[in-house]
């Protein structure tokens, strides 16, 4: 089995684990800090005239999955906000009515 699993983080905080309640607190903000860094560095490169031109072609692809990866996870948290509240919303209770005995 190799070391990059699908359900690593791109800072390998916890990788090959399970994501609920396992690893160090925090390591999904970290991984998350770290995208959100590689994001800005790629959007950097593209944008300004820093580097050579021949950057473009790794940053973009590079800033591309970042982002795709920074969406799912959004979608993701918010999936999981939307099940936590409908977890608490009160539904429906079906009323019973006796029969009499007899």
């Amino acid at each position: 089995m190799s070391a990059l699993t699908p359900d690593c983080d791109p800072d390998m905080s916890h990788c090959g684990q399970p994501w609920q309640g396992k690893g160090k607190p925090g390591s999904g903000a970290l991984s998350a800090l770290v995208l959100v860094a590689i994001l800005g560095v790629s959007l950097l490169v593209v944008t300004k005239d820093v580097v050579s031109d021949a950057f473009d072609f790794a940053a973009v692809p590079i800033g591309l999955l970042a982002a795709v990866a920074l969406i799912r996870r959004v979608v993701r948290l918010g999936a999981r906000g939307v099940a936590a509240v409908a977890a608490h919303v009160p539904t429906a209770v079906a009323v019973r009515r006796s029969q009499p005995v007899g």
